[in-house]
This record gives C-alpha cells, sequence and structure tokens, in this order.
C-alpha cells in the first residue's frame, strides 16, 4: 500500500512510500505519525498538495519561477509553497522598464519618472553642449578684458561666450525640457560678422576720439578774452608814449 508523508506544521506533502507490514498483525499496515493512505489528488500546474481537515487540499506552488519584486522589479523567487506571489510583494509579470510602477495589480507608467528621466536626458545633453563652449573661452576673459587678443579671436570669444547664455536661457526656460530649442553653435560666418562688428566698433570709436583731439586743439589755439585785453592794452601804451626828438645844439661861434 502506498502512504504519503506531510510536514507536522504546514500538512505540507513531503513524500510518498510502501507501507510496511504490521508484524502483529498480517491484515494491517504500518501508519506512521503524519502520513495518510488517501491518494493525492490531481494537481494543476502550480499548485501542491497540503494535508488540512482531513483531506488534501491544493493550493499555490511557484517554487522555482522566476518572479519579480513590485517594488523595484527586481527578480525573485518563492523558496516554499503554499504562498502566492502577491502574498510576498511579487508578480510574474516583468517589469517592461524603470519608467513603469506597480499600481492596481499591474505595471503603469509613472508620470513622474518619466518626467524626471526626460530631465535627465536633457540637462545631459545642456552639460555636453556648455562643456563645449567652455573650452571654447577657458582662460581667455582676462586676456580679453585687457585687449590682449586680436580682432578675431576676440570676436570668437564673444561668440561662445553668447552661446554659454543662450544654452542657459534654454534650461531655465519654463518649458523645460518638454522643448528644448537648443541654439546654434558658433560658425565661421557668424564668428566673421561678429570681428566686422568689432572693427565697425573700432572705427566709431577712433572717429569719435579724432573729433574729440580735434576740438581740443582748436580751443588750444584761439587766444581768449583775457589775452586780447592785454594785447589791446599794450598796443594803447605804445600810442600814448610822446615821441621825442633828439636835438643837438649848435657850438656857440
Amino acid at each position: 500500500m502506498m502512504i504519503h508523508h506531510f510536514n507536522s506544521e504546514t500538512g505540507e506533502y513531503v513524500s510518498s512510500s510502501l507501507a510496511l507490514p504490521d508484524p502483529r498483525n498480517e491484515k494491517r499496515w504500518l501508519m506512521p505519525a503524519f502520513s495518510t493512505d488517501t491518494p493525492l489528488p490531481d494537481r494543476s500546474r502550480h499548485t501542491w498538495p497540503f494535508w488540512r481537515d482531513g483531506a488534501w487540499t491544493l493550493l499555490p506552488d511557484y517554487r522555482g519561477r522566476v518572479l519579480y519584486r513590485t517594488s523595484n522589479g527586481e527578480p525573485a523567487e518563492i523558496s516554499r509553497a503554499g504562498v502566492t506571489p502577491e502574498e510576498t510583494g511579487l508578480t510574474e509579470k516583468a517589469r517592461p522598464s524603470d519608467e513603469y510602477v506597480w499600481n492596481d495589480g499591474d505595471w503603469a507608467v509613472d508620470p513622474q519618472i518619466v518626467a524626471a528621466a526626460k530631465r535627465k536626458l536633457a540637462m545631459e545633453d545642456f552639460e555636453k553642449r556648455y562643456a563645449e563652449a567652455q573650452r571654447q573661452t577657458l582662460g581667455k576673459e582676462s586676456a580679453v578684458a585687457a585687449g590682449l587678443l586680436d580682432d578675431l579671436a576676440t570676436a570668437t570669444f564673444r561668440a561662445w561666450s553668447a552661446y554659454q547664455m543662450q544654452l542657459v536661457d534654454v534650461i531655465n526656460g519654463s518649458a523645460f525640457p518638454d522643448r528644448c530649442d537648443w541654439p546654434d553653435k558658433p560658425t565661421a560666418d557668424s564668428i566673421e560678422q561678429i570681428r566686422g562688428e568689432i572693427e565697425a566698433e573700432k572705427a566709431r570709436i577712433a572717429e569719435g576720439q579724432a573729433r574729440i583731439d580735434a576740438s581740443k586743439e582748436k580751443a588750444e589755439s584761439k587766444p581768449t578774452a583775457g589775452d586780447s585785453s592785454k594785447d589791446d592794452a599794450r598796443q594803447t601804451d605804445d600810442a600814448s608814449e610822446p615821441s621825442v626828438k633828439s636835438t643837438e645844439k649848435e657850438p656857440a661861434q
């Protein structure tokens, strides 16, 4: 006769074996504790027999199956029968991506995670662009302020500095990161245009300085009112001085 053994605490089916005859009674079989000769039920997938209240009951059995934690989607397993994935915070469904969270028995897209991921990608793009712009202007601020760079180098510095400001304006915009209208990087043509503006600016400054110098020179060469009065007084004194005739007495005869 076949007998079936079960766990003394949980009733979980453990094993089956042939019953031994009772040495004191040939018509009887020995029945060890926590065993039964009740046949095992036909079980379906993911079930396991448990002896409960004098009968076999099929309970869930997910041992050996890959499951996933509903908290973070990481793989996990159940090590004992009689427990459902739901009871242990697990599911048979794999998490589609990091943008999903477990909600009402299924994975669903989390808007906050999607927004955070989108912002992260946009900021990585910004940092890459901004780093390139910084390499173009690194260590040149003092040289530009001191006027040590030629027009082309100054124009290049200005172009990339303006580009940096435009990048910052994008990430500070109210539509960021949903809208990322990145500015165009400086080109040879745009830098040349700035150089033309620098040359025109220098020409205007030089022209203005020339006017100032000419006005100053003219002012210095024109006699002042005080000088005119002195000249007039000098001329008056010369006119009022009596003219003296030199006479010689003839010797007496």
